[in-house]
């Protein structure tokens, strides 16, 4: 089979972007590990937002901390964080964060939902 001048210029050209990351992949930001939480879970960067991944061992699948609870029958809506990734600085147990500015919100399972409790 032959290839015209064209065809050839282009094959070299998809190569190369390829080879280069100059696709369109490039411009997709990788998320970045933030913190860590409880045994096996991480907080990831995803633009502005903070989204919470528990590893389950029995499965050996990541999932959010909102498909892990599903997983047990339960509908949590722990996404999105109250705050943006940039303010949260610490949360060791998933569901209690406090933030680069001092706010401390717990998530309350009963109301399902993400409340402030303020500063002891």
């Amino acid at each position: 089979m032959r290839f015209g001048h064209g065809a050839r210029i282009l094959v070299i050209g998809v190569v190369l972007c390829t080879a280069f990351g100059l696709g369109r992949a490039s411009n997709r930001t990788r998320d970045t590990v933030i913190g860590l939480f409880g045994v096996g879970g991480m907080i990831l960067q995803h633009g502005d937002d903070a989204v919470l991944w528990q590893y389950l061992p029995d499965t050996k699948k990541w999932m959010t901390i909102d498909e892990a609870f599903k997983r047990d029958g339960r509908e949590t809506h722990i996404l999105p964080l109250p705050v943006p990734a940039a303010k949260v600085r610490a949360m060791e147990s998933w569901g209690f964060l406090i933030t680069t500015d001092g706010q401390v919100w717990q998530y309350d399972l009963d109301a399902n939902k993400w409340v402030e409790l303020g500063m002891p």
